[in-house]
C-alpha cells in the first residue's frame, strides 16, 4: 500500500456523527461563483460537461483548426475538419514554462492529428501544437522541447469572441479562488470536492500521491477507498439517470464510495458499498447505488431517482 497522510488543503476532522459537511459560508459562496461562471461558459458553448480545462482545450482548438466539434460519445476523436481530418485534443495548465506533458492512452490510428492547447493560470492560450498521428508509436506520447519547436503553430492568427474571452477569464478568476482558499486542491475539481465531503463524513486521509491508481483514501484501520463523484441537478446536460462512473476496473480499494452534488456543489447524497459487490465495473453507473448487494447511506438523497436505502452505521 503506498503511503496516505492528512491532506492540508482543508480541515477534514470530524467524526462520523456530525450533522453537517457543509462548507462555511464564505467558500459555499465562492462554489456559487464558480458554478456561475461555468454556467456561462456553458450558456456560450464553449463546454458541456465539468470537464473543465478539456473543454476549453477543445473549444479553442476548434476555433483554431476550424474544426466540427464532435459529440462527447465518440471515442477518440473530438473534432473533423472541413476535408474529414480527425483530431484529438488535449489540454494543459502550465506553470513556470514547464511545457513537458506525458500523454497516455492514445490510441493512433483512429485519428489524424493530434492538438495539444497549453493555457496559462488564467487560460490564456500560449501554445498549440499539431501533431500527425503517423509520428505517434504506441499509446504514449512525450511531449519535449524538441517536439514543441517541430509542431508548434503560429496562435497569434487566433479570434475568440470577446464574450467568451471574458467568460473563460472570469471562470479562471473564480477557479482561482477555489484553490487560493483551500476548497480544492487540483484541476479535478468535482472530484476534490467529492473526496472533501467523503473525508470528512468517514474521517479518511486522502492519498498523497494524485496518481495513485488502486484507491483514493485509507482510513486508521487500513481500509481503502475509491471515491466517485457526479454533479447531478435538473437541467438541459445533467438530466441522464444513467450517469456513468468511470474507472472502477483493477481498483484496490475495499470500498466505493458514491457522491452527487448539486449546482453549487453542495452534497446532495453519499453511499458506500464493497467494491467486490459491484456487478459490470466497466459499465457501472449511478443507478448502483440503488441495486448494489449491502450499498449503505451516509448522506441522505436529494434525488429523487437514487434512493437513500439504509443508514450506515459502522464498518
Amino acid at each position: 500500500m503506498k503511503t496516505c497522510m492528512n491532506t492540508i488543503w482543508i480541515n477534514l476532522k470530524s467524526t462520523t456523527t456530525m450533522k453537517t459537511i457543509d462548507f462555511t459560508k464564505i467558500q459555499a459562496a465562492q462554489l456559487e461563483d464558480f458554478a456561475n461562471a461555468s454556467d456561462e461558459l456553458f450558456g456560450l458553448g464553449v463546454i458541456t460537461t465539468d470537464s473543465f480545462t478539456g473543454e476549453i482545450g477543445e473549444y479553442i482548438a476548434c476555433k483554431y483548426f476550424h474544426l466540427t466539434k464532435m459529440p462527447r460519445v465518440t471515442r477518440a476523436i473530438d473534432g473533423i475538419c472541413s476535408r474529414g481530418y480527425k483530431y484529438q485534443i488535449k489540454a494543459k495548465v502550465v506553470s513556470n514554462d514547464n511545457f513537458n506533458y506525458n500523454i497516455t492512452n492514445l490510441s493512433s490510428r483512429e485519428f489524424n492529428f493530434l492538438a495539444v492547447v497549453y493555457f496559462d493560470k488564467s487560460y490564456n492560450p500560449l501554445k498549440i501544437l499539431k501533431i500527425p498521428s503517423s509520428k505517434i508509436k504506441g499509446a504514449t506520447f512525450k511531449i519535449t522541447t524538441s517536439v514543441i519547436a517541430m509542431y508548434n503553430c503560429d496562435i497569434t492568427n487566433l479570434r475568440l469572441p470577446s464574450k467568451v474571452r471574458i467568460a473563460i477569464n472570469r471562470f479562471a478568476k473564480a477557479y482561482d479562488q477555489l484553490e487560493e482558499n483551500k476548497i480544492i486542491r487540483s484541476r479535478r475539481i468535482v472530484g476534490d470536492i467529492g473526496e472533501f465531503y467523503a473525508c470528512r463524513r468517514l474521517n479518511l486521509h486522502l492519498c498523497s500521491n494524485r496518481n495513485e491508481k488502486g484507491y483514493d483514501a485509507s482510513n486508521e484501520q487500513g481500509l481503502r477507498f475509491e471515491i466517485k463523484t457526479r454533479r447531478v441537478y435538473e437541467s438541459d446536460r445533467r438530466c441522464s439517470e444513467t450517469r456513468r462512473i468511470n474507472n472502477l476496473v483493477g481498483k484496490d480499494a475495499d470500498y466505493l464510495i458514491v457522491v452527487t452534488i448539486d449546482r453549487v456543489f453542495r452534497c446532495s447524497g453519499m453511499w458506500i458499498m464493497p467494491m467486490r459487490n459491484i456487478m459490470n465495473p466497466k459499465s457501472a453507473h449511478l443507478g448502483i447505488v440503488n441495486t448494489t448487494l449491502g450499498v449503505k447511506n451516509l448522506i441522505p438523497s436529494k434525488i429523487d431517482w437514487l434512493q437513500t436505502g439504509e443508514k450506515f452505521k459502522s464498518f
